[in-house]
């Protein structure tokens, strides 16, 4: 299995440093958009004061910038449609189109007394996490009709939590993963269920991009792929790494990628890993194809070498387009 890692673009903008930004990466090589990040202590310029959001395409170009005014941002992320979601911690949630216009709703009285104090956001829906640990779920975010799942019980916030979008269950509703003491609770509309695994606690957790493989990193450093139905373990992978990775998502359905300050190591289902290290800050868009990453100065794409490219190029290849390739090299 060949992977291979390209620029793509030498970013546009100037003086970025991400570090110093909460990003969200548009899906399909959509905008990216950064907005100060005030649980960091930073040395501020007076242009700075003010917190404004950003949109920019991925070459770094700015597309937008509008005063931030709505609230505390709990989690912002984009749709597949490229509208771009912020979830406020009053419970509002606030829709914006490429061009800063924008319309807003409520989740409702529970979210809105309670308070929201986390969310998940995915290509068309969401589900936050209030501050007495309830869950409240939007389905189609064109008609938002906000409802409360099952109550877990909890009594804390739990380690790492994730979604998976109806279209990946077998119910299609919701599903809610929720890594509770050495375990995970799969919590939907009705219903809260104990996988009764042993190998937690987790503190990270992603879905893969058809929804079939759950990546889980362990507080023992260990990286830990089964299947999202629970019943298939796959892989395991110790990376000896004491601290959580900053982020973790998978490159297509393949292999996994976690970051931490300085590098980015990419695990292989059969315990083959490479490692990419960087000078700057990093951040991740997962593609359906690859991985978007966005540095302080490039665009890179890291991707399987296409079957298509590989069929070309392989040593000793007989494909009719590995003849017809050799055949264009002689010409010339």
């Amino acid at each position: 299995m060949s992977y291979r890692k390209e620029e793509i673009y030498t970013m546009e903008w100037v003086g970025i440093n991400l570090s110093r930004y909460r990003i969200a990466g548009a899906p399909y090589g959509g905008p990216i958009a950064m907005i100060r990040d005030d649980s960091k202590i930073l040395t501020l310029d007076n242009d700075e004061v003010k917190s404004i959001m950003y949109f920019y395409t991925s070459a770094g170009k700015l597309i937008h910038q509008f005063q931030w005014t709505h609230g505390k941002i709990i989690a912002m992320q984009w749709t597949d449609t490229e509208n771009f979601v912020t979830v406020l911690s009053d419970g509002t949630v606030c829709i914006f189109d490429i061009h800063g216009d924008f319309s807003q709703f409520s989740l409702g009285r529970e979210a809105k007394d309670n308070g929201v104090i986390d969310c998940i956001i995915w290509g068309s829906g969401l589900v936050v996490m209030t501050r007495n640990y309830r869950l409240i779920a939007v389905n189609n975010l064109d008609e938002p009709r906000p409802k409360l799942l099952a109550d877990a019980k909890l009594t804390e916030r739990p380690h790492s939590w994730i979604v998976l979008p109806p279209q990946f269950t077998l119910s299609r509703s919701i599903e809610v993963f929720l890594a509770v003491g050495n375990t995970i609770l799969v919590v939907d509309m009705s219903d809260v269920q104990d996988q009764l695994l042993n190998q937690g606690p987790f503190s990270k957790m992603c879905v893969s991009m058809d929804g079939k493989l759950l990546a889980l990193f362990t507080e023992k450093g260990e990286l830990w792929v089964i299947s999202t139905d629970f019943q298939k373990n796959l892989s395991q992978y110790n990376t000896h790494s004491a601290l959580p990775p900053e982020q973790m998502v998978w490159c297509s359905t393949d292999t996994v990628l976690l970051y931490w300050d300085g590098y980015i190591l990419m695990v292989g289902p059969f315990g083959d890993w490479i490692k990419y290290d960087y000078d700057s800050p990093v951040y991740l868009i997962p593609e359906i194809d690859g991985v978007r990453i966005i540095t302080n100065e490039t665009c890179e794409f890291l991707q399987k070498v296409p079957e298509s490219t590989e069929s070309i190029f392989r040593i000793g290849s007989t494909e009719p387009g590995a003849i017809l390739f050799d055949a264009y090299e002689q010409f010339v």
